[in-house]
């Protein structure tokens, strides 16, 4: 990694950091600069604004994350095979970066309408999963959005948990509870 590389990478942790603390409209760029060890104008040599900064944190997150799902589940053949490796993979990519896990978490209400809509998205990853279950008749017939919320929700009410202390340590610790969670959603017989 060059000398530019490492001065972005330290620009966008610094950013994250401050953005989970205190909030991507109250960070300004000078306490970015600040924690960074770098001059203000240098973060404009890698991003137009704040708000880009804050964008692309959060784009690269959703995407790679969309991407590690696809290549967790991809191996497994039945429904509940692929829904472990996708709980275990959200928990995996949760402990091993915990602040852009929660910053993605807590700031996608804000980002999610700016994205493309043909960039993979962790919610349709599994949203395909499940309709593909219902279409194989691996599950019962139900309505596949109110599933995938509720699959979904199993892992990032927790991590949310996390957040706000309710939750300690590694998401992993409690992943067994959360894949028998999304399973008995997924297998619960229509009302």
């Amino acid at each position: 990694m060059g000398k530019a590389d490492d001065t972005k990478k330290r620009v966008e942790r610094a950013a994250l950091t401050l953005f989970m603390a205190r909030g991507v409209a109250e960070t300004t760029t000078r306490e970015i600069a600040m924690a960074a060890s770098v001059a203000e104008g240098t973060i404009y040599r890698y991003f137009p604004s704040k708000d880009a900064l804050a964008l692309e944190l959060f784009t690269r997150h959703h995407v790679a994350l969309a991407e590690a799902l696809i290549e967790a589940h991809r191996p497994h053949k039945k429904l509940r095979q692929k829904a472990e490796a996708i709980v275990r993979c959200y928990c995996d990519w949760a402990d091993r970066d915990w602040t852009t896990f929660a910053y993605h978490l807590l700031t996608q209400h804000h980002f999610l309408a700016s994205l493309s809509e043909d960039l993979p998205n962790p919610v349709d990853v599994v949203r395909d999963v499940i309709a593909q279950a219902i279409a194989a008749s691996e599950i019962p017939k139900r309505d596949v959005d109110a599933l995938t919320a509720s699959v979904v929700g199993v892992v990032l009410q927790a991590a949310t948990f996390k957040v706000y202390g309710r939750i300690t340590g590694a998401l992993t610790d409690h992943a067994p509870t959360f894949v028998e969670a999304a399973w008995a959603v997924l297998n619960a017989k229509p009302g």
